[in-house]
């Protein structure tokens, strides 16, 4: 009985140490997540943004995404360039022909508490150092203006 008992406090130690253990290291994945990459402004609201991905337009142009840890966004549009393509330069807002791909933009939209604006005008600058963007937007919306930056690297979706 006496082994018995030994062998049981054993197995209770063991298994605090392994649990323990494995909710430290969940921890320390998760404080990667919080990283702050950048930031919007928009309707006297300042927005942390965390990640930033780009997507293929359905054979038509390219989309940028920037998302917040509440799930809010920008997305910003580029028409008649491949499917993930990234431009790089200074982008002013055209939806309409004629349509620069080298010096235009297509809009895009904002959305804060899922209510999605869109974008109507404004300015982005794309530059690439490496693996790493460094993306700004000075657009306006229906509501106002949009302001906001973005450095990192972009995940394709």
């Amino acid at each position: 009985m006496k082994n018995f008992k030994t062998i049981m406090k054993m197995l209770i130690i063991l298994g605090v140490f392994f649990t323990l253990s494995s909710c430290k290291k969940d921890k320390e994945e998760g404080e990667g997540a919080g990283t702050i990459a950048g930031k919007f402004d928009y309707q006297n609201s300042s927005n942390n943004i965390n990640s930033g991905d780009y997507r293929g337009g359905n054979g038509d142009g390219a989309w940028l995404y920037f998302l917040t840890p509440e799930f809010n966004s920008v997305q910003i549009r580029f028409k008649n360039l491949g499917n993930y393509v990234i431009p790089i330069g200074s982008f002013t807002y055209k939806n309409g022909a004629p349509y620069n791909t080298a010096t235009n933009f297509a809009g895009g939209a904002v959305t804060i508490n899922n209510v999605t604006d869109e974008i109507n005008g404004g300015s982005v600058v794309i530059s690439k150092d490496g693996d790493k963007y460094n993306i700004t937007f000075n657009a306006t919306t229906a509501k106002g203006p949009l302001k906001g930056n973005y450095t990192g690297e972009l995940k394709k979706i």
